[in-house]
């Protein structure tokens, strides 16, 4: 919705955002309101709220969240380090993309969850580990992303820079990546998505903390509803990352 649009546009808008949520909750209190699903199984929506808030303690955050948003962190700045440069350059230069994209063709369909063993046996147990698991479900993904956006880069552009006297890599940082970057942008944004998607895989073997280890050891003791409350929050952590992006690319991109 563009800033310009009446009230009444933007506020059905922002109706249509709301609503499907509003309809998830409400079947899902009145599926345990009616007791037609033992709680073990499926916990209340305000028994599910009760836990979440339970979780905003310090030592939850010092021994679960700050653990995992440091995961997270680091397996989405390598996956970046890695797949924007390789990607910029395999979408200019076809002999670096026969080389590089069937890899990244196969490797982003193997899942990741068979990698798991290979990642420990490789890097132990530690945080190295889990971020190794996040950055290999995130990376490949990504750099297929970047090397098909700054491929798209319009040829006209590409010639006239040419024309001028620029070099290939001069064409790269002063043509194809500014005319890219929204869409790189938008790219980095999807991948920090991943990131957070493959959280509790990663910490599913062999953790000791962490958002993830929260819900295995919560699903272990039965406490469905701090599961429940595990994944909101990992929901709400990636919800809070996505709009941080948004709302950077509205200043950043003010032309788009």
């Amino acid at each position: 919705m563009t800033p310009g649009a009446p009230a009444s546009a933007r506020l059905r808008s922002r109706l249509a955002a709301v609503l499907p949520f509003g309809v998830l909750i409400a079947l899902w209190w009145l599926v345990t309101a009616g007791h037609a699903v033992d709680a073990t199984f499926l916990p209340s929506p305000l028994r599910t709220l009760d836990s979440l808030g339970s979780l905003m303690t310090v030592s939850f955050f010092r021994e679960n969240l700050l653990p995992s948003l440091a995961r997270v962190g680091g397996a989405f700045a390598i996956s970046a380090a890695i797949a924007l440069p390789l990607g910029v350059i395999s979408g200019n230069f076809p002999a670096v993309a026969r080389a590089v994209l069937p890899v990244c063709s196969f490797t982003r369909y193997l899942p990741v969850a068979a990698l798991v063993p290979l990642c420990i046996l490789w890097f132990g147990i530690d945080d190295e580990q889990k971020i190794a698991v996040i950055a290999l479900g995130s990376v490949f993904q990504l750099l297929t992303l970047v090397a098909g956006d700054t491929a798209s880069v319009p040829q006209e552009l590409v010639e006239a820079a040419r024309t001028f006297g620029l070099s290939k890599a001069a064409v790269l940082w002063k043509v194809v990546v500014p005319w890219a970057m929204p869409a790189l942008w938008n790219d980095l944004r999807v991948c920090a998505g991943w990131a957070w998607s493959y959280l509790v895989l990663a910490e599913l073997v062999a953790g000791n903390r962490g958002v993830g280890y929260f819900i295995i050891q919560s699903q272990r003791y039965l406490e469905t509803d701090r599961v429940f409350a595990g994944i909101l929050l990992i929901g709400l952590l990636g919800l809070a990352t996505d709009q941080i992006f948004r709302l950077a690319a509205l200043r950043l991109f003010r032309w788009m």
